[in-house]
């Protein structure tokens, strides 16, 4: 910098540092973009080293300035702090915006900057405001529609039984009618037949006041309990005959219970065993959201890997783009089988593969998988492996409330063996009620859920299961060869069992949400997905010989809309529009925030 552009009167301290302090300031700009491509490479080790040796030389400027200065050292040396300190700035403040530029994202990080302005703020609240309140409306105004007069306090008088099941029937008018094998509904539903539904509610009612909490008082659900264990332990590769005999679990409430027991199970083994003390979990971007809720609740970093349902392999996950994420830090790997928007199973051995050589833990999502997959290979199917065959695999999920047919309420996590399982474990030694030991997270269960679980195993047998794979594979199969014959639809994905999912053709400037609108109202419900944006269907033993009714709507529905000039984004075409677009993920979530409210509240 030339001095004699400073202004006239310029302290002559000020302009001999100029120089010097400039240069500093300028090797620190430069060395941005290094900075930049070491912090996104994760080489942080690298990137401490550089910022350090700045700061180093900006702080060493004062002694320079000093030397050059005999007039005012003290003036000098302090001005190099100032400097110093600037570079420090500048620094600390380049890597958090990166690690938020890398982490959230260059758009959404804008918006968050820009939401903080107080005029865009108050604009903001208000149309949230707007939003809410129209939620609120839809949703208390569909749920309430015909109903009994809310209860807001509890009544001084109690009914009598025939008045309340009166009640009950009334209300129950307003949900979907459930058919044997062709109930109009993706998933949710799938025990079919009177029979087996009688079977449950009268094991529910025969075991309605136990609780596995209390053993020694209910001996027989403790034993059933561990009887479902086995043998799911003996479908996924345990058991006495199986690859792995040390295979062991725990019952739990469903899936989404399921996946934080193994997440918080592995979590402190790494911990304990591996030192790991800020823990990550490798996944797709297609696993379950049970995994970014566990991560939440235990603070684990979320390592989040694309996948393109429009690859060749669907967008499975695969075990090299695993590999090349797995780093020191990591706890835990995830594969899904198959995942739950498109149906896909991923490179399971690949996946398990790396976290062995890596000794890392990998959980296996069998929650869709778990009663279907085993059949359809014990059938003659060609079924990459997936179980405890493979070594790498420390943990897996699988819902008996799903294609287990039993009622809704339970699933199984299954550890590789007692050194992990424990990890989910709660032992209370000095507690002045006593010694307490729960083996996951709720304290107290309802034991008539685990018998239902039992009898629906007992009552299914391979045979059952084996015909019920047979049945959902064969509807999705068929359904998923429609859909690719229709014009103006595709196929997601690869589908491997009862998941088939959907979009209009790549290129279209038509919505599928319409096309879900106009399902919707013939009496269908499918999964909307987004990013990309489409719908799914989830065929269960109690909706599999819907398929053809469904393909003759879709098509019709299909047909409409691409004739449809004027269709719009109206609705929940709109709504799933914008959550897909949207770049500000915080403004999806407050709307989301705002239907969970109304779901819960009455007014």
């Amino acid at each position: 910098m030339n001095t004699e552009t400073w202004p006239s009167g310029a302290p002559e301290t000020l302009k001999m540092a100029a120089g010097p302090a400039m240069g500093v300031v300028r090797r620190a700009f430069e060395g941005l973009g290094d900075l930049w491509r070491e912090h996104m490479a994760e080489k942080g080790t690298v990137f401490l080293e550089r910022a350090s040796s700045a700061v180093a030389s900006a702080t060493g400027l004062g002694g320079r300035l000093g030397s050059t200065n005999d007039g005012d050292p003290r003036s000098a040396f302090w001005l190099g702090v100032l400097f110093g300190a600037l570079v420090l700035a500048i620094v600390a403040h380049t890597r958090t915006v990166l690690t938020q530029m890398r982490e959230v994202g260059v758009v959404p990080l804008l918006f968050g900057a820009i939401e903080n302005i107080p005029v865009v703020s108050w604009l903001y609240n208000r149309e949230l405001s707007k939003i809410q309140r129209k939620i609120r409306k839809d949703v208390i105004g569909k749920r309430s529609a015909g109903a009994h007069k809310p209860l807001r306090a509890l009544q001084e008088k109690g009914m009598t039984p025939e008045r309340v099941l009166e009640l009950l029937q009334a209300r129950s008018k307003g949900d979907v009618a459930i058919a044997d094998t062709a109930t109009p509904v993706s998933g949710t539903v799938y025990v079919p037949g009177a029979e087996r539904r009688a079977l449950l509610n009268d094991t529910f009612a025969m075991f309605s006041l136990s609780n596995p909490l209390h053993g020694d008082v209910f001996p027989s659900v403790a034993q059933m309990e561990a009887e479902v264990i086995a043998m799911c332990a003996s479908m996924m590769g345990g058991g006495p005959e199986g690859a792995c005999p040390s295979v062991c679990g725990a019952m739990t409430s469903g899936g989404t219970e399921s996946i934080l027991s193994a997440v918080l199970a592995s979590r402190n083994f790494m911990r304990e065993q591996h030192g790991v003390t800020t823990p990550e979990i490798v996944l797709a971007d297609t696993a379950h959201p049970a995994y970014f809720k566990a991560a939440s609740y235990f603070g684990l970093k979320v390592v989040k890997l694309a996948t393109d349902p429009h690859a060749a392999h669907g967008g499975a996950l695969s075990g090299a783009a695993v590999r090349r994420a797995i780093t020191r830090n990591t706890a835990l790997v995830v594969a899904s089988a198959p995942s739950y928007p498109h149906g896909t199973i991923d490179d399971v051995e690949g996946i398990a593969a790396a976290a062995h050589a890596a000794d890392v833990c990998c959980h296996v999502d069998a929650c869709l998988g778990g009663f279907v997959l085993p059949f359809l290979r014990a059938d003659g199917e060609d079924i990459p492996p997936f179980d405890f065959s493979l070594p790498g695999v420390t943990s897996m999920s699988v819902d008996t409330h799903k294609f287990g047919m039993a009622h809704k309420g339970t699933s199984v996590v299954l550890y590789r063996g007692r050194w992990l399982r424990r990890g989910q474990y709660t032992a209370i030694t000095d507690w002045p009620g006593g010694l307490y030991i729960s083996p996951g997270m709720p304290g107290s269960r309802p034991g008539a859920l685990v018998a239902t679980a039992w009898a629906a195993m007992v009552h299914e047998g391979a045979e059952g299961y084996r015909r019920a794979a047979k049945d959902v594979t064969h509807a999705a199969r068929q359904f998923a060869l429609g859909v690719s014959t229709t014009r103006g639809v595709e196929v997601l994905g690869r589908p491997c069992m009862s998941v088939v999912a959907f979009r209009m053709s790549r290129g279209s400037p038509k919505d599928i949400y319409r096309v879900n609108e106009l399902l919707t109202a013939r009496g269908w419900h499918l999964n909307t997905l987004h990013r990309p944006a489409a719908l799914h269907m989830c065929f269960t033993p109690a909706s599999c010989a819907a398929w053809e009714d469904l393909l003759k709507d879709l098509r019709e529905a299909v047909e409409k809309v691409l004739s449809d000039k004027k269709a719009g984004k109206g609705g929940s075409a709109g709504v799933y529009g914008m959550a897909g677009s949207f770049p500000d993920r915080g403004a999806i979530g407050d709307v989301l925030c705002a239907f969970q409210d109304a779901m819960l509240d009455i007014e």
